[in-house]
């Protein structure tokens, strides 16, 4: 039997949703230490690195309406549940 959260579900939903999280987890550290992904951040101007992590929550948004994830509810940045 396939589970997510504990959850049984079919293999296309564990993997679009294993897939959702790995993405989401990228994205959170493209938010939050654009160092360790971007190899050119620091030489970017306060605009430039803005427009950047805008088109990043874009991308963001985009994959997840992609890949067929809703998300439920949104506490903060990292803090979300999702529908499954």
């Amino acid at each position: 039997m396939i589970q997510y959260n504990k959850i049984k579900v079919s293999a296309k939903v564990k993997a679009k949703h294993t897939i959702a999280d790995y993405l989401m987890k990228v994205f959170d550290g493209l938010k939050h230490n654009p160092l360790d992904f971007i190899d050119d951040w620091e030489t970017m101007t306060n605009k430039e690195q803005e427009a950047v992590i805008d088109q990043v929550s874009l991308f963001e948004d985009r994959i997840l309406k992609l890949l067929g994830v809703k998300l439920k509810e949104i506490i903060s940045a990292n803090n979300f549940s999702k529908s499954i």
